[in-house]
């Protein structure tokens, strides 16, 4: 008789080869983990775009997207940065009240935004209890994406961080209830490296990319974020070939109903 643990081993297994096989299918093309396909901001004739960036915390937009947020904007995109946390937890000990941890942290927030060049962005500081798996905050959530048809970046389906799966969910859940929002998703890395499908060369950018990370004086505090980001940045441009290339970002790029498909047999299944 099988034991329960090799059971469970068995079943686990065969989930993974399932979304190993979801993800396949869906990337359609065996060589673009390898050599994903490289974003073009400078193509003569391209539209303006409409973009918005999800981060669940003051610095995931940077770490993640930071390099791409400033070619968009280069390029006369819209592009509004929504954050989602109070970011009071992102601080520990000291003397500092709630609200004064809450106003440095957006502080720091602000003046990363103006390095990037961002002119409009939210906090909407939702406190811990928020994000928890139970809570969805339904018609608050859809109004705020509903008018952006084009981009919408936020942390990858993939990432190990519980916020930042929260916010996924939240977005598989709209999507799936406002069939008329279907933009164009594109997951960023920050806590985990991603099976890449688009890559944005930031080697241009990325002097303005360090100086926004350095904004986040109380997380490098406590974590040589510039450092890692850096080598992940400096890694991924490795993916564009040739030695001309120094930095890039990373993502895995969706059409909102292959996102869903994946999302759900991830996240809510």
């Amino acid at each position: 008789m099988i034991g329960i643990r090799a059971l469970l081993e068995y079943l686990s297994l065969r989930k993974l080869k399932l979304r190993a096989g979801q993800i396949a299918s869906l990337l359609r093309d065996p060589h673009v983990t390898v050599y994903p396909r490289v974003l073009e901001f400078d193509t003569p004739r391209r539209a303006k775009q409409d973009v918005l960036v999800l981060t669940p915390h003051a610095d995931d937009e940077t770490f993640g997207a930071g390099g791409t947020i400033i070619r968009h904007l280069e390029c006369g995109d819209d592009v509004q940065v929504i954050l989602f946390s109070d970011n009071v937890s992102s601080v520990e000990g000291g003397e500092s009240s709630r609200e004064e941890i809450v106003r440095m942290r957006e502080d720091e927030f602000a003046c990363a935004m103006r390095v990037l060049g961002v002119r409009h962005w939210k906090a909407l500081r939702l406190g811990n209890r928020s994000f928890d798996d139970g809570v969805y905050p339904g018609h608050a959530f859809s109004d705020l994406i509903e008018n952006h048809r084009d981009v919408l970046y936020l942390p990858s389906l993939f990432d190990n961080h519980h916020d930042h799966r929260v916010l996924n969910v939240w977005l598989l859940r709209t999507l799936a209830e406002h069939i008329a929002m279907r933009p164009l998703i594109r997951g960023y890395e920050v806590w985990s490296p991603l099976p890449a499908t688009v890559v944005t060369d930031i080697s241009n950018q990325m002097p303005r990319k360090r100086e926004a990370m350095r904004c986040y004086h109380s997380q490098i505090a406590a974590i040589d974020y510039p450092h890692h980001i850096e080598g992940l940045n400096a890694y991924r441009a490795m993916t564009l070939g040739g030695r001309s290339a120094r930095h890039a970002e990373a993502f895995f790029e969706f059409s909102a109903d292959a996102y869903l498909e994946l999302g759900n047999s991830l996240l809510v299944s």
